[in-house]
This record gives structure tokens, sequence and C-alpha cells, in this order.
């Protein structure tokens, strides 16, 4: 798909775990002619599932998804397909998601109650290319500006005492050890640190504390 034209429809597939808005947003993309609905799912790993079976060229995202969170999903499907385009249909909710939609090389971002008009424009965009981030997104990223991440907004207390210990290599038996919580304390709180850094994985959570500079 070239940027900014349509040779074919955009095979779009639809993730979004609230499965009302799910329904409306397959009908409001069945009604626009150069789309087509190849598939929709309720959660990011049924929706890997899927990307991977139908090759959409396009997704619409929720950023909370259960499990594995949207911009993971995201960042899956393109190590599958880099040509995959995305635009994130959510609610901003903190400085952390600025920074991690901001970093995620997504082509757009939209907060879910937008008017059906602002919903084509920036499907319309995303999907070519052009790329579309919502006012308020853009005034989110102005406020922020190039402040460097505000942990304590993010993270309890015992979630940065744990992940300081994580990054050490440690095991959530040492770390308990060390900070008086049993082990089964210390792997919730690193349950806890996977879904707030949006991290599928052990390894990735080293990863991306790395990247948002908290290590």
């Amino acid at each position: 798909m070239s940027a900014g034209r349509f040779d074919d429809k955009v095979r779009t597939l639809i993730v979004e775990d609230q499965g009302i808005f799910r329904a409306f947003l397959c009908d409001w993309f069945r009604g626009q002619e150069k789309f087509e609905v190849v598939g929709s799912a309720a959660s990011a790993e049924e929706g890997l599932r899927l990307a991977q079976e139908l090759q959409p060229n396009f997704l619409v995202v929720d950023m909370h998804l259960p499990g594995m969170d949207g911009l993971a999903l995201v960042r899956a499907v393109r190590q599958m397909r880099p040509e995959t385009r995305s635009l994130i249909l959510t609610s901003l909710t903190d400085p952390l998601a600025v920074t991690r939609i901001r970093e995620s090389g997504v082509e757009g971002y939209l907060e879910k109650d937008c008017t059906p008009e602002e919903l084509a424009e920036a499907v319309g965009a995303a999907a070519a290319g052009r790329g579309y981030f919502s006012p308020r997104f853009r005034d989110a990223i102005r406020r922020e500006g190039g402040k460097p991440l505000a942990v304590g907004k993010i993270l309890s207390k015992r979630e940065q005492q744990v992940l300081a210990h994580v990054l050490t290599g440690k095991t959530s038996r040492e770390i308990g050890e060390l900070i008086g919580l049993s082990a089964r304390t210390v792997e919730f709180h690193r349950a806890n640190l996977m879904a707030k850094l949006g991290s599928p994985s052990p390894t990735d959570l080293l990863i991306r504390a790395k990247q948002l500079g908290l290590g």
C-alpha cells in the first residue's frame, strides 16, 4: 500500500476488548468503501494469531487490553510484517502512555470519544501513512516536552524497589529476601511492572525499562 493512495481495499484488523465498541467499529468500517474488515479480536493474543493468519495491512487497536497490551501487539505484528500500519484508538491515561505511544512509531492515535468525522480523518491518514495524532495527544506531548519520565507517577515505591533488583538479574526469591517480601508477592509486583511497561515477557521488561531510562 503506497502512502497517500489506496490501490486496493485496506485489509483491517480490529483489536478491542469491549464487545459493544468492537461491534460498532466493525460496522463502521464495513460502511467505508476503502476498508475491508478481515477480522476482529478481543485480546492482543487473539489479534496476533489473526494477524498471522489474515495478514492485514492496517491495525486498529485499543492500547489497554487484557494480557499483552496494544503497543506490544503492534510491535509483534511489525516483526512479521514491517509494512503494517496502525492506529491506536483508546483513552489517554498517563505520562507513560504518552511516552510509549510517541516512541512506538504507530501511524496514529485517537481517543474513543471522537466524532465519526474525526475517526474517518484519522483512519484515512494513518492507513495511508500520513499520520494522525489527536489535538489532545499533541497537547500532552507539548506538556511533557523533553522532561524525563516521571517514574513516581507511574510506578509505586515498592514497584520501583523491585524493578531496581530485577535489573540486576536477581530472582524473585532473592529479591524477597532482600526487601522482606515473599517470592509470591515479588512475582505479583513483577506482573504489575510488566503490565505498566507493556512488556509481554520478563526479558522484554528489562529492555523496556532501559529504553525508558528506568534502569
